[in-house]
């Protein structure tokens, strides 16, 4: 099976899902935020702007973007260090995430509306909590009622345009 080509350009708007693999018991309580404390700590030494992510008991979800460091290497990192964390614990042994990730170029104003929103409902759709600002692990109680949250994301205003690109085009018609 071929592997599709990963964008490695810096300056890019992404969302991001990784899975734990299959078989893998679900992120603990105390798991979930040792992901948000290397997440934050990926945010220092790889240089990307976090605007949103949820931790749920079997996926991650991010929405960040690039300007220091290419996507692999941020997600890579992050992950590797999560998984060194939780190998500490009692937990069964062996891997934790999926080999791979799956990720989204967000391209206009739109997407990134639409990634925001789905990324603090996520919770909520699984049943996990009535409102997404209850998920502890998750950035919506900030975008809600500006709540302190694990991780405060970066400022970002939202073109009133939906169909505002997010970056600058090649010459082409839009």
């Amino acid at each position: 099976m071929s592997r599709l080509r990963r964008i490695e350009q810096v300056g890019r708007y992404f969302f991001v899902t990784t899975n734990l693999i299959r078989g893998s018991p679900p992120l603990s309580p105390p798991e979930r935020s040792l992901c948000l404390d290397h997440l934050r700590r990926a945010r220092a030494k790889f240089g990307f702007a976090l605007f949103a992510y949820v931790v749920m008991p079997d996926h991650v979800h991010l929405l960040l973007s690039t300007f220091e460091s290419a996507l692999p290497a941020i997600i890579g990192g992050w992950k590797s260090r999560v998984a060194v964390g939780i190998a500490r614990a009692p937990r069964k042994p062996g891997a934790i995430w999926q080999a791979r990730y799956f990720d989204f170029v967000l391209r206009r104003a739109s997407d990134f509306s639409k990634k925001l929103a789905y990324i603090h409902e996520n919770p909520v759709q699984a049943g996990l909590v009535a409102r997404p600002e209850d998920w502890t692990w998750s950035s919506a109680a900030f975008y809600i009622d500006k709540a302190a949250v694990p991780i405060e994301p970066d400022p970002f205003d939202i073109p009133v345009n939906p169909n505002e690109p997010l970056w600058p085009f090649p010459d082409r018609n839009m």
